[in-house]
């Protein structure tokens, strides 16, 4: 019987260790996370995670965002209320001119507005938070220039 008890415990011991030397989809390179980034005056926040991936030749790559925009301004409009922006800017890998490639607005106190989006081509990206007035669409409290991703940092 203790001769028994020894080969299962070996045993087992000896399955544990090879389970824990497979690979794991946890071990997989994610994502990264970014943020959070916040408007000059903290009532607009934005993060979220990037993923860099690039063709079999390494001469073209893709760039995929998600995030969660959230308007922390909980006074009303009539108050000088505003909603949370941000905006993302890229340069390609031929050109090194910005151009603006997405923009998100979201009003609701206390809540997140979730977006994604993918770009090929690029060699910068960037953004900047902000508020933004509910009507006119005024931009108001934004924050300097958030270098993202650069081709330059891999």
């Amino acid at each position: 019987m203790k001769r028994m008890t020894r080969a299962m415990v070996a045993l087992a011991a000896g399955a544990t260790a090879a389970v824990l030397a497979l690979p794991s989809a946890a071990n997989a390179n994610p994502a990264n996370e970014w943020g959070p980034y916040y408007s000059h005056n903290d009532l607009a926040r934005v993060k979220g995670t990037i993923d860099i991936t690039w063709n079999q030749h390494q001469t073209i790559n893709r760039v995929d965002v998600t995030g969660q925009l959230w308007d922390d301004d909980n006074r009303y409009y009539k108050h000088g209320g505003k909603c949370a922006y941000v905006k993302f800017q890229v340069s390609n890998l031929f050109s090194h001119h910005f151009y603006t490639v997405k923009k998100y607005k979201h009003c609701g106190y206390g809540t997140a507005k979730h977006f994604a989006f993918g770009k090929k081509g690029v060699s910068s990206l960037r953004f900047k938070v902000c508020q933004i007035h509910h009507k006119s669409g005024k931009l108001s409290s934004c924050s300097d220039w958030n270098y993202l991703y650069t081709v330059e940092s891999e």
